[in-house]
């Protein structure tokens, strides 16, 4: 009976994994999938570019981005709901599910993270190339305002000028003031809304009082046009200092490194699953 009965156990256990190899089929494929999309996706070059290894490439970063959102997403969700679909009675077969099932989480919080930080990412590429042309910027309005003030010949030109510059001046030392508060903010949260509340409505308050002045000379109107050009450019440069902070801050949160750790996590998890199961073919009869 002993015999009878283990023989009627092994007998069920050869039956229930061929048919959960058969119900697993697709999911084998999909993960099969998912694991030549990642090693095509050269995960590796943005950890180089990161680490400053390698020279910045936004282009190549935006059309990972694309893949990622286009290719990635759908596969990790297919891979969810596939693994989700089967149903195991087995005990022992179910112990062989669950390392596909952690595998395909792996896989799912993997994908999420990595395209947070590959928008991250490319937000702070972005923003730091717009600071380096805004501070450019800023050289050459100041080079090219300093000669038209030099160049003020009349009384009538001299005469605003003096007005522009006294505003100027005025301006300066209040966004001067204001920048120190900035800088000495803490918190990117503290920063953030430091710059809404009051850097960036004093930009805007210094713009008006710019555009309130009587000018009629061409040499006064230009220096205004480019002061006011200027201010634009400041309140760009102070958004866009704002979203590299928030990037950076998202950035440190994900860190690249533990993110990628988990393309190994799963890698075992894929050689776990595959000898489990071969382990316990080779058990039944």
């Amino acid at each position: 009976m002993a015999l009878l009965f283990l023989s009627a156990c092994g007998s069920s256990l050869d039956e229930d994994i061929k048919t959960y190899e058969s119900d697993a089929e697709r999911l084998i494929e999909l993960n099969s999938e998912f694991n030549d999309l990642v090693n095509d996706m050269d995960f590796d070059r943005v950890e180089r570019m990161y680490f400053e290894e390698e020279e910045t490439d936004l282009a190549f970063i935006q059309d990972l981005i694309n893949r990622v959102d286009k290719e990635l997403v759908p596969l990790a969700d297919s891979l969810g709901h596939e693994v989700e679909s089967i149903q195991v009675e087995n005990p022992e077969v179910q112990e062989i599910h669950n390392i596909m099932l952690e595998d395909v989480q792996v896989k799912r919080d993997f994908t999420a993270q990595i395209t947070s930080f590959l928008n991250a990412y490319a937000s702070s590429i972005d923003s730091n190339e717009q600071l380096v042309t805004l501070s450019q910027s800023f050289i050459t309005h100041q080079e090219e305002r300093d000669n038209l003030i030099e160049a003020a010949d009349s009384s009538e030109e001299i005469e605003e000028m003096n007005t522009l510059i006294d505003v100027l001046n005025k301006n300066s030392e209040a966004l001067d003031e204001q920048i120190t508060n900035f800088q000495s903010k803490e918190s990117v949260e503290e920063k953030e809304q430091f710059a809404k509340e009051d850097l960036l409505p004093l930009i805007d308050q210094h713009i008006e009082e710019i555009n309130a002045l009587n000018l009629t000379t061409s040499t006064a109107t230009r220096a205004r046009t480019i002061s006011l050009e200027m201010n634009y450019n400041y309140r760009t440069y102070f958004e866009e200092r704002k979203n590299v902070m928030v990037s950076v801050e998202q950035l440190q949160e994900l860190s690249l490194e533990n993110l990628l750790s988990q393309l190994d996590t799963a890698s075992t998890l894929d050689s776990q699953f595959e000898e489990a199961l071969n382990n316990k073919k080779n058990e039944a009869p």
